[in-house]
């Protein structure tokens, strides 16, 4: 069987025959040499560094703290696979281990290949990012024309997500009912986040390709590199749902009430550009080594992918074609996560180095792919800055506090409003509680912003937590009570 793309051979075994007779002194010749080379051996494995390990211990505290049953680990530099590790079960009935080929639901992690399926279409001369979508939709309306497809791919189309289609809708169907709505903005004025780009965006691809988006990601990306990663095809209503049978997949859990409970959930395939591949790090850590080593795309097709594009009020879009798009410690990166960590995909792109966590928890932070490069990245001496003017220090008083009881895994409802006690607090407790207790105590809290917010205020604070600096936001209502907060 010929190896995956990103795995070495495995070595072929020969037995070679002496033909010849050994003199002793070569023998004890022979025998010195060996053993120096056992002794030299030894000493290099001494001295490699055990981040390996240190992979495994932050793996498996932070599933535990966070009640993730099954997870697995990727880590790929310079087109190189340097880790390779699962951890726990994929299916806690059968009591089934995952494993590096365990399939696992990447939910909007799926959207990093359907930039790279533009990407490919483009170097095949089928689409340009800069075409309007009305060269693809002739029915397209006259507001859209200026709606390029690097819009619909970096979510600053303007189209918005209120879209009623129908619950048997085609993906015409839903196509012609998201042109029938006004923009929510013009055209690259700004970038929120969201699906109905996207479900148009697989129109344009189907008319691009000649095929449906699922075939046309196939033949253009994970065929060539012989990857296992496709959707489970779902059909049928909402509440009855039928699927392909997924060789290996890892069954999705929900820690509630101090229990897990299986979930389920399957994406619908109007939008599979979107969210809902399966696939396993084996084929993500394959996926890594084809871009490193130019397998896929050219050099100058990834820098169009990974370069976001400026917004009409002159910010930098935090979206580029398929791709989230950040600074990590002071480094370039890309990625994305899903589901919400479901998959969490993090790239240093100067470094050339990719680290991919998939798990099998629906509440989880995406924060692991982050933490594991601190390992290898280590965050950067921590510089403050100086802030405003605090003209309300009770109240960032509070607010610390909070952090405080968070980072000590508690929750005084007492400091949240009526109806964020009601939606905030019990979501914050299961999803975002075990992020904060990770995090050292806060040494340091500045103020950065302060401004009006929907009708009581918004506030931005630099913290301190040890030898990390961490953003937070805070959304305070008119009685001076949070209505949420979290990590920007």
């Amino acid at each position: 069987m010929a190896p995956r793309v990103g795995e070495s051979a495995p070595p072929v075994i020969r037995e070679t025959v002496f033909t010849h007779k050994i003199t002793g002194h070569a023998q004890d010749a022979m025998k010195r040499f060996l053993s120096s080379l056992a002794s030299l051996a030894l000493l290099c494995m001494a001295s490699i560094p055990s981040r390996a390990d240190q992979v495994d211990d932050y793996m498996r505290k932070h599933m535990a703290l966070n009640h993730v049953a099954g997870a697995a680990v990727a880590i790929v530099r310079d087109g190189k696979i340097i880790k390779r590790q699962a951890y726990g079960f994929a299916n806690l009935e059968w009591r089934q281990k995952a494993t590096p080929d365990t399939a696992f639901q990447l939910a909007s992690s799926t959207k990093p290949f359907t930039g790279l399926l533009l990407m490919r279409l483009q170097e095949a001369g089928r689409l340009s990012l800069d075409d309007s979508v009305g060269k693809y939709l002739p029915n397209a309306p006259q507001a859209w024309q200026p709606i390029t497809l690097r819009h619909l791919a970096d979510h600053s189309s303007g189209i918005p997500d209120n879209v009623n289609a129908g619950p048997n809708a085609s993906l015409d169907d839903y196509v012609a009912a998201a042109a029938a709505l006004p923009l929510s903005h013009a055209p690259g004025a700004s970038s929120r986040y969201g699906i109905a780009g996207y479900t148009v965006l697989a129109k344009v691809i189907e008319v691009a390709a000649g095929m449906p988006y699922p075939q046309a990601l196939k033949r253009y990306v994970t065929a060539p590199l012989k990857l296992r990663a496709d959707f489970d095809y779902s059909s049928g209503d909402p509440n009855m749902r039928s699927v392909d049978v997924v060789p290996k997949r890892a069954s999705i859990y929900d820690w509630n009430e101090g229990r897990q409970r299986e979930f389920r959930f399957h994406f619908a395939p109007l939008s599979y550009d979107a969210g809902g591949l399966l696939a396993s790090v084996d084929d993500l850590a394959a996926l890594a080594v084809a871009i490193d080593r130019g397998k896929l795309l050219r050099e100058d097709s990834l820098d169009a992918m990974w370069t976001p594009a400026r917004l009409a009020n002159g910010d930098m879009n935090s979206f580029a074609v398929g791709w989230a798009v950040r600074e990590v410690n002071g480094r370039a990166a890309v990625g994305h996560s899903g589901g919400p960590a479901l998959s969490d995909i993090l790239r240093f792109t100067r470094e050339r180095t990719t680290f991919i966590v998939l798990t099998n928890g629906q509440k989880l932070y995406p924060y692991l792919a982050q933490g594991i490069s601190e390992l290898f990245y280590p965050p950067p001496p921590v510089v403050m800055p100086k802030g405003i003017e605090d003209e309300r220090p009770e109240l960032s008083a509070t607010l610390r506090q909070v952090l405080a009881d968070a980072a000590a895994g508690k929750v005084d409802d007492s400091n949240f409003g009526e109806q964020a006690r009601k939606d905030f607090v019990l979501a914050f407790k299961s999803f975002l509680l075990p992020f904060v207790s990770s995090l050292p105590a806060v040494e340091e809290f500045v103020l950065l912003s302060d401004s009006p917010k929907d009708g009581g205020i918004g506030r931005t604070y630099r913290a301190r937590h040890g030898k990390r600096a961490q953003t937070w936001g805070f959304d305070i209502d008119r009685d001076g009570k949070l209505r949420a907060f979290g990590p920007k």
